[in-house]
């Protein structure tokens, strides 16, 4: 935050205007009108005496000034802090940020009112207000590395991955290396920004990159107590190694976070039980040990009816030819009970695919409807396992043409993450 030497010229010009009184008034007794001038414009910083005297010519208690700036100034770290540790806001709290915005006493404070109460939107979902927020702001960053600069920085990495916008936010810090402008913050605020670096090379299938970037988290966050985000890190070094194929060392982040969990009650909830278990269950999958890829998507379950896990469940059972398993969680999941699209795509591939009797024409109309989807949101892992099986449906009647064009789309998803993985 700008230290308040810096700021007391600004201040004392302030209180002087509004009281209406003139340079010449306001210095007598006590220095130059010119050297107030020089003061009021910041070419010079005085001493705290003399600080003391202009501003109790202004009937204002410097120290207690001091001291009600250092405590907004410390309520907005705190606020700041909760939002990074996934603490809700008090209704007093937020009406604070909201005074604070047209705090005429210090410009610096209302810039960081805002900045904040632009995090807090986004951690409400309010996205677009949020974004607008932001982009009142960016024309004043000074990008350089003063606070103002560290929360856009931060904050504007949390909007991309609010707004989905991965493959973006990984390109911006690998092309202009924004975490440097943190390199005075708080190391918990750096671990928080290479954590969402991380997750976004990770989603945009750069990763090798992401796991450059949660090394750095997890080096930035030694030392601290904070179980919730360590267990973040737990499962997103999991995921990360998963997909390397380095599936020892990815169980072993995830074990790691089913005994962080198991040990510390605070953090307990069905939510993050369920997910670690779907991280591990999507672990076996990948090593084809659909067994107990089924048996941790049944455990997920059990935790939370969180649909992303349920979906992978249909998928393990059809690839474990356990069609009894499939057609209960179809029955019991209708299709209505989805809201993402791509997970309502993968039930109607799922259901067709049991179905006797396949057409082309059938085949065909859920092709066209479901992979373009896959492509243009780069679900690729999706498209490399969803085409290759639509081939072989094709095959079976004969339709080889369209066989090889699901092939091909299976191919060039592949070459996707190829490329992606070699960047």
């Amino acid at each position: 935050m700008e230290k308040n030497d810096q700021a007391w010229g600004k201040l004392l010009k302030y209180f002087r205007q509004k009281k209406k009184l003139t340079q010449d008034e306001v210095a007598f007794g006590i220095c130059t009108p010119s050297y107030l001038s020089r003061i009021e414009n910041e070419l010079v910083i005085a001493e705290n005496s003399m600080y003391e005297q202009l501003f109790d010519k202004l009937g204002i208690n410097f120290f207690s000034l001091q001291q009600h700036l250092e405590n907004q100034m410390a309520f907005l770290e705190t606020a700041y802090e909760k939002l990074l540790s996934n603490n809700a806001l008090t209704a007093d709290e937020i009406n604070q940020l909201l005074a604070l915005q047209q705090n005429e006493q210090s410009v610096e404070q209302q810039i960081l009112a805002k900045l904040v109460y632009g995090r807090y939107l986004y951690s409400i979902k309010e996205d677009i207000q949020a974004r607008n927020l932001l982009r009142e702001i960016e024309p004043i960053v000074s990008w350089k590395r003063d606070r103002i600069t560290e929360l856009f920085v931060a904050i504007t990495a949390f909007g991309h991955l609010s707004f989905s916008e991965f493959e973006q936010l990984a390109m911006k810090e690998q092309r202009h290396a924004y975490s440097q402008y943190l390199a005075n913050a708080h190391p918990f605020e750096l671990a928080n920004y290479h954590y969402h670096i991380a997750f976004s090379n990770h989603r945009s299938y750069n990763f090798q990159k992401a796991l450059h970037h949660i090394d750095l988290a997890n080096h930035f966050f030694k030392h601290q107590f904070k179980p919730l985000f360590q267990l973040k890190l737990y499962s997103m070094k999991g995921v990360i190694y998963n997909d390397l194929h380095r599936f020892r060392e990815a169980l072993r982040e995830f074990e790691a976070g089913l005994d962080l969990l198991a040990n510390v009650p605070s953090i307990q909830s069905p939510l993050q039980w369920s997910s670690l278990h779907n991280n591990i269950a999507y672990c076996y999958e990948c090593q084809q040990s659909f067994q107990r890829a089924s048996e941790h998507y049944k455990i997920a379950n059990q935790y939370d009816e969180d649909l992303h896990s349920v979906i992978n469940w249909m998928r393990t059972c059809y690839q474990q030819n356990d069609s009894a398993q499939l057609n209960k969680l179809l029955s019991r999941y209708d299709e209505s009970a989805f809201s993402v699209l791509h997970h309502i795509y993968q039930r109607r591939l799922l259901q067709y695919a049991l179905e006797e009797g396949h057409s082309i024409r059938r085949l065909k109309e859920l092709e066209e409807t479901v992979f373009p989807h896959f492509n243009d949101q780069q679900y690729y892992a999706l498209t490399i396992f969803y085409a290759p099986l639509w081939g072989r449906f094709y095959e079976h009647l004969n339709a080889y043409k369209q066989a090889s064009q699901c092939y091909k789309l299976a191919l060039g998803a592949s070459e996707n993450i190829r490329q992606r993985m070699s960047r």
